[in-house]
């Protein structure tokens, strides 16, 4: 059974973005099982990837809000990189024996589906007419 499920009120309708949502999705549910195993090895491998694919993610992002001349590029930057801190601190945790599996599933559960429905639905229109206004200017 998933531990959260990707809805379609979560697409942003760039494939690449919601593609890397929904493997975000993907971890997280990975995260839950192998908490519910008690696979500590496991639990690290998946916030270790959490962690990487993550900071690919925010970067791929941030690159095409600055491209778009996005407005709010550097708020956003910004909630990105409290959240990799907040990430990097459970990882130093759990580096030191804690478990914190849990903890982090509920931080990852809100932190995601608020920040997709919140921070990232806010900048589509504005990135779509970037993107259409660019492609004009090329024909």
């Amino acid at each position: 059974m998933a531990y959260v499920y990707w809805t379609h009120d979560l697409e942003t309708g760039f494939p690449d973005i919601d593609e890397q949502h929904r493997h975000l999705v993907e971890c997280l549910d990975q995260l839950y099982a192998d908490q519910e195993k008690g696979d500590r090895e496991e639990v690290g491998k998946v916030l270790e990837e959490l962690i990487f694919y993550t900071a690919d993610h925010f970067a791929y992002e941030e690159r095409m809000l600055e491209d778009a001349h996005y407005r709010l590029v550097e708020q956003h930057k910004k909630v990105h990189l409290n959240f990799v801190n907040k990430v990097l601190e459970f990882q130093k945790r759990f580096d030191a024996g804690e478990d914190v599996a849990q903890d982090m599933l509920q931080l990852l559960e809100g932190w995601l589906f608020r920040h997709i429905r919140i921070n990232d639905m806010g900048f589509v229109e504005d990135v779509k007419k970037a993107q259409a206004n660019a492609a004009h200017k090329a024909a």
